[in-house]
C-alpha cells in the first residue's frame, strides 16, 4: 500500500536527471530513498551516529546535485540545553551547517528540520531547545539563493515529544515517519 504513494511522489520532481543526494546520520541510513523516490537518481550518503561536524570528513561530491540533509540529532547534548552555552552552540552549528553546505556548492539544498526525540534518557527540556535551533537554522537556509528549509518538526509532535505512532524507539522513524518525510520532501522538490 506504501509503494503506490512513493512512486506518484517521485514524479513531482522538477528536474529528474539531476542527482538527488541525502546525507545525514542514521535517519538518512534507515531512510528507503530509492524506493521513496523512484524517478530520480538517488544516492544515498547516510551513516548512524554521524554528527554534522562529520559530513566534511567524508570528501563527498555534490557540485551542481541536488542534495537533502538531515543530520543534528545526535550533536544534541549538554551544550544545548544549558541557558548560559546554548546560543553559542546555536550559532556554532549554524555556522558549521553553512560551511558545509558552502564548501559542497550543491545546485540546490534542502535542509530537514531536526526531528523532536522521545528517547528514554532525553532531558525534557531537550525539544524546546531543538525547536530554537531549527529557527536559527531555517533562517540561514533561506538566506542561501539555492536553499529550502523543509520544516517537518510539527508533524512529528505529540505532547511535546516524537510521536511514538511514527518512530522505533524515540529517535529512529519507522515506516509511517518516513511516509511524512516523503510527502513533505516531495512538495519541494
Amino acid at each position: 500500500m506504501m509503494l503506490p504513494l512513493m512512486v506518484g511522489l517521485g514524479a513531482c520532481s522538477n528536474d529528474e536527471s539531476t542527482e538527488l543526494c541525502f546525507v545525514g546520520d542514521s535517519l538518512v541510513a534507515g531512510w528507503d530513498t530509492y524506493s521513496a523516490f523512484p524517478t530520480r537518481i538517488v544516492r544515498n550518503d547516510g551513516v548512524g551516529g554521524a554528527h554534522l561536524e562529520d559530513l566534511l570528513t567524508w570528501n563527498l561530491d555534490y557540485r551542481g546535485k541536488d542534495v537533502v540533509m538531515l543530520v543534528g540529532t545526535n550533536n544534541m547534548g549538554s551544550a544545548i540545553l544549558n541557558d548560559n552555552t546554548r546560543p553559542q552552540f546555536i550559532a556554532d552549528f549554524v555556522e558549521e551547517y553553512r560551511h558545509t553546505i558552502e564548501t559542497w556548492a550543491p545546485r540546490r539544498v534542502f535542509v530537514i528540520s531536526i526531528l523532536p526525540r522521545n528517547f528514554k534518557n532525553d532531558n525534557e527540556r531537550l525539544n524546546s531547545c531543538i525547536q530554537e535551533l531549527n529557527l536559527a537554522l531555517s533562517q540561514m537556509v533561506e538566506s542561501l539563493d539555492y536553499g529550502t528549509f523543509v520544516d517537518v518538526y510539527d508533524y512529528f509532535l505529540y505532547e511535546g515529544k516524537l510521536n511514538m505512532d511514527y518512530s522505533l524507539d524515540g529517535l529512529h522513524l519507522n515506516d509511517l515517519g518516513y511516509n511524512i518525510l516523503n510527502v513533505r520532501l516531495a512538495k519541494e522538490l
